[in-house]
């Protein structure tokens, strides 16, 4: 099952449409921990139509984001969330400053970012303190 994250109802009825179009049925439900709405499909799909699928994710992604990216009334910027899945099924969530976020997203791909966060949870929950550098003789 594939999941995808939206803070704002207007883009996911954008990538809603993308999902009827390509006629991919999708359930939906809300996130516990931010209240966000999460669409689901099947993983069950062809190889080029699941790359256009994560391609317009990414892009509808940054758009969900900017539009979540507000001052407050005290004038300081609210935060954007990475959400991390731990080992053992449980899903906690990162504030991260919303600026800072997307100019991350502006130098790598989504799917390079995740990797990234994947690196930092294997490395906390599987601690290896060896030499990230090794000689080979």
């Amino acid at each position: 099952m594939l999941d995808y994250l939206f803070f704002n109802q207007s883009i996911a009825n954008k990538f809603i449409d993308f999902l009827d179009k390509n006629k991919l049925e999708w359930t939906q439900e809300r996130e516990k921990i931010q209240n966000a709405l999460v669409l689901k499909t099947s993983d069950d799909i062809d190889d080029d139509l699941w790359d256009a699928l994560d391609e317009f994710y990414d892009t509808l992604s940054l758009e969900d984001a900017s539009l979540s990216d507000t001052n407050t009334s005290d004038g300081s910027i609210e935060t954007a969330g990475v959400y991390i899945q731990l080992h053992n099924g449980e899903q906690t969530i990162a504030k991260v400053d919303s600026l800072v976020m997307n100019r991350i997203l502006d130098v790598i791909s989504m799917d390079e970012f995740n990797n990234f966060i994947e690196a930092i949870v294997q490395s906390v929950e599987e601690p290896n303190d060896s030499a990230i550098c090794k000689r080979t003789f």
